[in-house]
């Protein structure tokens, strides 16, 4: 997990925060999940994550936003009263001027972490106000991210223009990270554009990223460029969120750029989802074929494999007592490569490309479906997450118990 320097961050929110008028906002919220970590018995395990988000206000055009989180491990392995190992991490701490000039404004960012990732519409929601539309298969009951197609991460910063009379949005991005094969220090340059009405929202970027190695060969050098590498995202979606539409993300990294050479990208790489949503008086249903690159599926709530389809329907008009519930169910089919050796309990992932032997895919794969209800409450001034998991397909009377896996979540505005 990524790491950035944490006494220095709140030293510096905490100097600004005493010298100045500010106003301060920002979301906190914890998730746990219980499951067995054993598949012969019943082993009970228990997780718990949290995180917080804040945004700092310092005048009307300067403001500072951070967001961190804490992972435990298994509490229940040691005992409650005993230490557990947890991890910490500051996702983004980032500061924003804005400057109106000349009928359009101006955004100058510094950021260190992950900034307005392409996958999540964190930048259309800060740019333009919309209500988040991300799909509820990579929607995070934590922080404001979400899963991403394409993560800016590093240090650096960015310059976007958003019109004043248009809902349009775009600039560029300029930063440092090691986000390569041979873990070099790497610049990237990325441009980024964004838009909103009634019946389009599209979040788009590309970039290339040009990792500075110091040795060819055995010789030190100054510096050295001998590969680029490029990357792009993108968030689409035809219609809106409140009526029959189409959702699209997709996205890429690393793909090689060599002079002379074939420039072939890793199937790894690649994010691909598409969604159909259909909406109906009293409920909606969306239809989601995906592939995801393994360290995406590890951030996610509901989805533990690679390659498959899912269906979600649920009603967001149900209410009681005046509060407003969530309730639906999803319903998620997957496929892995077939294990052979029973030692090994880790399924071997697929990504979209095995679909062109389709038919080998269907025969020679193991096939996975899971069910997930799930509900969604208002409670005090937050809001509280449920989903109880059941994986049909490992329903077995040896290994029973590892198919549920029970999920709490509550998130909340500060």
């Amino acid at each position: 997990m990524k790491k950035i320097p944490v006494i220095t961050a709140l030293l510096f929110i905490f100097t600004v925060s005493v010298h100045s008028e500010v106003f301060f906002s920002g979301y906190a919220g914890m998730k746990g999940d219980f499951y067995s970590s054993s598949n012969d018995s019943f082993s009970p395990a228990l997780r718990f994550q949290t995180y917080f988000a804040g945004q700092l206000n310092l005048t009307r055009n300067l403001l500072v936003r951070t967001e961190f989180s804490m992972q435990t491990s298994d509490i229940v392995d040691k005992g409650p009263f005993v230490s557990t190992d947890a991890t910490f991490c500051i996702d983004e701490l980032s500061a924003t001027y804005i400057k109106p000039f000349l009928g359009v404004v101006q955004y100058f960012n510094l950021f260190m972490g992950t900034f307005e990732p392409i996958g999540s519409d964190v930048f259309l929601q800060r740019q333009f106000g919309v209500e988040s539309f991300t799909s509820l298969i990579t929607e995070s009951w934590l922080g404001l991210k979400g899963s991403t197609a394409y993560p800016f991460y590093g240090v650096g910063g960015s310059y976007i223009v958003h019109m004043g009379s248009q809902p349009i949005a775009t600039g560029a991005f300029l930063y440092v990270n090691k986000e390569n094969s041979k873990n070099e220090r790497q610049l990237n340059l990325d441009w980024r554009f964004g838009m909103v009405r009634s019946w389009i929202s599209l979040d788009f970027a590309l970039g290339i990223g040009a990792p500075m190695g110091t040795k060819r060969g055995d010789e030190d050098v100054i510096l050295l460029v001998d590969t680029l590498y490029m990357h792009s995202g993108v968030t689409l979606l035809l219609g809106n969120k409140y009526t029959t539409s189409l959702f699209l993300q997709g996205g890429f990294s690393n793909l090689p750029l060599h002079a002379g050479s074939e420039n072939k990208i890793e199937s790894k790489d690649i994010y691909l989802l598409v969604e159909p949503r259909f909406v109906a008086e009293k409920f909606q249903a969306h239809v989601t074929f995906f592939s995801f690159p393994e360290n995406t599926v590890q951030k996610l709530i509901f989805i533990n494999d690679t390659l498959g389809m899912n269906l979600s329907v649920f009603t967001d008009k149900l209410y009681i007592k005046n509060k407003n519930i969530t309730f639906g169910f999803h319903v998620t089919w997957t496929v892995t490569d077939k294990v052979k050796d029973n030692s090994v309990s880790q399924n071997i992932n697929k990504n979209f490309l095995d679909l062109k032997d389709f038919i080998s895919v269907m025969k020679d794969s193991d096939h996975h479906i899971k069910i997930s209800p799930f509900v969604a409450f208002p409670l005090l001034s937050g809001t509280v997450h449920a989903m109880f998991q059941a994986r049909i397909t490992d329903l077995k009377p040896d290994s029973w118990s590892s198919a549920f896996k029970l999920s709490l979540g509550y998130k909340t505005r500060i």
